[in-house]
């Protein structure tokens, strides 16, 4: 029989009800109220970069090649915002197409010889995007692999695809409706993937001739006024290991991995579909070092791996316990979750303020250059004496480079390499300065959290025994007076602290060479070191005769793409 509840129940019940409604539906609200990770990918707008400038100032990455600059040698880095990164990959490009145009041969479909391959996160780099388009109306087969949502029409800050549409590529939004056939005539192809598609890879072909790039640094205008890695390879074996990575990435599919104990440079790949992962490596490499530990990271997480017990914060904490200095920089909208302004957009990561529990110097850096700019290297330098570095595209997160039970959800790459077996260690010695060079742009930034100041690291760090020496000359015109001598005095003790500690580096000449005065011998400065110095004339005694104008600022680091360790320097008594 039915019977009615009475009203005093009824009312309880339906509160009750009311109540577990509430509850419910606050769950999933306070789950999308939380604030978010932030996302280890770079953020765009407006250029900052026009016709090679930044506020009407030349950009040094669309600088001159340095003076005996040799595309030949199997691995070079070059540094953005420094080294010219802008005019070596518009070189590249150009020594495809000018080949090209020479070559009055027609090709097939996927037999042109002539070929030109960008897996890129991003391309906005207005100069390059022209280049290519030129490239392709000269015959070279090119196509470029972009990360589809930097393709959706709303990212109004994208405009390269358009623009190449409109000078004849042929474009599928999503790689998984190519054909076998298409694949080979698709010039622009949108890559969905479960996280982002991630790499920095160009790769650049021609009879004769094989190239690739890849780095931190996307093909972009504001990415030059980033803190950026690029790397020129024309090793065969690794350009090979791109061009499959390449091929996998257009397919859908992992990449496999493989590690070659006897090679100078290795890479890996993620997402791995079998071979070591880039995070396992990654910490062994910080497990296996007891000299030098120096990050410069962009998003830097915690990172686990497969058949890891310690995880990354635990080995650096490990490492500094042991009495091993770790610096590490990292950017500070990734690490904080702020905009360049500090105002809060995601969650505020603690990796840094755990790394600082256990001893570890952290450095958080806002590059202010623009809104968008970042501290962008993912550069792990391990040791002094033989370094180490890990470096390429990926980001230090468990997207970049998975966890100890799954793989990265991006598509990355991550180098590996011994640069004593590499190039004796030249490689290395431009990755130490470079950190020094980033660190003093920013550590000022990081006094409020205690950390020492850049003057203060760079006297630990080049003080420590077997920190390189730099030999570094000079080559100079100077229209002397009869018994006259040239000098050069500096900052530096090396250079006779201005001639307060002694006359300076007394240059020589003759009758064939002059005006010209050099170098007998090079001097040695610290790896690293910035010192100011200037031109002089002077008697063996009397007052000497100073050129006028600044003071010259040199810092002592190997030339990009110069393949010796020998650094000259030059100039005109002014």
């Amino acid at each position: 029989m039915y019977m009615r509840t009475p009203l005093k129940t009824r009312s309880i019940l339906f509160a009750l009800f009311a109540l577990f409604a509430l509850l419910a539906l606050a769950i999933p609200l306070a789950a999308c109220s939380e604030t978010p990770d932030a996302p280890d990918e770079d953020v765009y707008g407006p250029s900052a970069v026009l016709d090679g400038k930044a506020d009407g100032i030349e950009v040094p990455a669309f600088g001159p090649l340095p003076d005996g600059a040799s595309f030949d040698e199997p691995f070079a880095a070059l540094f953005a915002p420094d080294d010219p990164v802008a005019t070596t990959e518009l070189a590249l490009i150009a020594r495809v197409t000018d080949a090209r145009r020479a070559d009055p041969e027609r090709y097939d479909e996927g037999a042109n010889p002539y070929r030109i391959r960008y897996a890129v996160y991003n391309l906005r780099n207005p100069q390059i995007v022209a280049a290519l388009a030129d490239a392709h109306d000269a015959g070279a087969d090119v196509q470029v692999l972009m990360d589809d949502a930097q393709l959706d029409p709303a990212r109004t800050w994208n405009q390269a695809d358009e623009f190449l549409i409109a000078r004849g590529f042929e474009f599928e939004a999503d790689a998984r409706d190519l054909t076998d056939a298409t694949r080979t005539t698709v010039d622009l192809v949108g890559i969905h993937h479960s996280g982002l598609m991630h790499f920095k890879t160009r790769l650049f072909d021609a009879p004769g001739f094989e190239a690739a790039i890849t780095g931190s640094m996307n093909p972009g205008d504001n990415a030059l006024l980033n803190e950026e890695t690029v790397h020129l390879i024309r090793d065969p074996e690794l350009i090979g290991r791109y061009r499959d990575a390449y091929e996998s990435i257009l397919r859908n599919q992992r990449i496999d991995n493989r590690w070659d104990d006897a090679a100078a440079v290795n890479v890996l790949f993620t997402p791995a579909a079998s071979g070591p992962r880039a995070g396992e490596r990654l910490l062994q490499w910080i497990a296996e070092e007891d000299e030098l530990i120096l990050l410069m990271v962009f998003s830097l997480r915690d990172v686990h791996a497969r058949g890891a017990s310690r995880s990354l914060v635990d080995l650096l904490g490990d490492k500094v316990r042991a009495g091993v200095p770790v610096y590490v920089i990292t950017d500070r909208k990734q690490s904080d979750g702020v905009d360049a302004n500090g105002n809060p957009l995601y969650r505020n990561d603690d990796t840094e303020d755990e790394l600082r529990a256990r001893g570890v110097h952290v450095y958080e850096a806002t590059n202010r250059r623009t809104e968008y700019t970042a501290m962008h290297h993912k550069v792990g330098i391990f040791g002094l004496t033989s370094p180490r570095v890990v470096t390429d595209a990926a980001n230090w997160t468990f997207s970049g480079l998975g966890s100890a039970t799954r793989v990265a959800r991006n598509y990355e790459s991550q180098l590996f390499i011994d640069t004593a077996a590499l190039d004796g260690g030249r490689t290395g010695r431009r990755y130490l300065t470079q950190w020094l060079r980033v660190l003093s742009r920013y550590a000022g930034q990081s006094a409020d959290a205690g950390e020492p100041s850049y003057a203060e690291v760079r006297q630990a760090i080049t003080t420590m025994p077997g920190w390189p020496t730099q030999p570094v000359s000079f080559s100079v015109e100077v229209e002397t007076q009869y018994g006259e001598s040239a000098f050069i005095r500096g900052d530096h003790a090396v250079l006779g602290e201005w001639g307060f500690g002694h006359g300076g580096i007394e240059l020589g000449t003759d009758g064939d060479r002059y005006p010209l005065w050099e170098s007998r011998e090079p001097v040695a400065l610290p790896l690293g070191t910035k010192f100011a110095w200037k031109i002089v004339a002077a008697w063996p005694a009397g007052a000497p005769r100073w050129e006028g104008g600044e003071d010259r600022a040199s810092i002592a680091v190997p030339r990009p793409l110069v393949p010796t360790d020998a650094l000259t320097l030059t100039g005109s008594f002014r």
